[in-house]
């Protein structure tokens, strides 16, 4: 059995500790304030005295903290250690710092992996939950049961580091969309006298409709193919036209519906009227 340290105890390093205790492994744990250890050390990890006990301790670390930076900074003093250990890096940063702490880690005689952790700390130790990993190949070869263990969907994107800081942006979009759609939804709800209510129970019902836009957008954008669109880039068009215009009657801030509108006006002056929407991925990338 893999030893393993789970570096940082705030609610999402303490679901990665429980997955891997209740999977078995030999754990060890740390965390500055120690009492956020205390259910795992009942259940039998054990607790290190320090950070770099934490590492001295096992095969592999996971650390789950700030920041990049706040990790290079924390094994800054672990060259003695640190030798010949695996590190999976779990904090979050952009692809400048993720390229700094690996590059530190492998000058100091360790392997590496950067994981983006893509789900709450409720999903971890889920069949259906992801950590996406870049790096070192054969840290994901060799390490997969573990980073599965957290996560069972997870998976490794490949050797560049600064990959994952633009899938995070690039599916960090899609949820906020979606979020910042509900709010100015919400808006014209209540300028327009629509109680809240009513439009929270609308929106599971629209939502729906979602899965037949990942649908369209996974049968086309990979393949090319933008012909015979069940709603073209003229339909669109027309209807973005529509919600415009009743933003602006009733008088509600309307810079979401705006954006999207001109990008898809922008597809009608390219001559894409007749395309799949998704057809506006090619344009946009001009």
């Amino acid at each position: 059995m893999k030893t393993v340290s789970v570096i940082g105890l705030g609610a999402m390093g303490a679901a990665l500790a429980e997955s891997l205790l209740k999977a078995g492994y030999d754990l060890t744990v740390w965390n500055r304030s120690a009492e956020k250890a205390a259910a795992l050390v009942a259940n039998g990890a054990t607790l290190a005295p320090t950070a770099k006990a934490a590492v001295a301790a096992s095969d592999v670390t996971v650390i789950c903290i700030q920041s990049h930076s706040d990790t290079q900074i924390l094994l800054s003093d672990m060259s003695d250690v640190i030798k010949g250990k695996t590190i999976i890096e779990t904090s979050t940063g952009d692809a400048n710092d993720a390229r700094a702490l690996a590059g530190w880690i492998m000058d100091a005689g360790a392997r590496c992996l950067i994981g983006m952790i893509a789900t709450f700390p409720g999903g971890i130790g889920k069949s259906d939950s992801a950590i996406v990993t870049v790096g070192d190949e054969t840290v994901w070869t060799d390490h997969r049961d573990i980073i599965t263990t957290m996560a069972g969907a997870s998976s490794y994107l490949g050797p560049e580091l600064g990959a994952l800081a633009a899938l995070f942006a690039a599916l960090f979009l899609p949820r906020q969309g979606f979020m910042f759609g509900l709010i100015y939804g919400a808006l014209l709800c209540e300028k327009s006298g629509i109680s809240m209510e009513e439009y929270v129970r609308q929106i599971p019902l629209t939502v729906k409709v979602v899965h037949d836009y990942f649908d369209v957008f996974a049968s086309t954008v990979p393949t090319g193919d933008f012909d015979n669109p069940p709603a073209s880039v003229g339909t669109y068009n027309a209807a973005f036209r529509d919600v415009l215009d009743t933003f602006k009657t009733a008088g509600v801030r309307h810079e979401l519906p705006e954006l999207l509108g001109n990008l898809v006006q922008d597809g009608v002056d390219a001559g894409l009227s007749d395309k799949q929407v998704t057809a506006l991925i090619r344009l946009m990338s001009r």
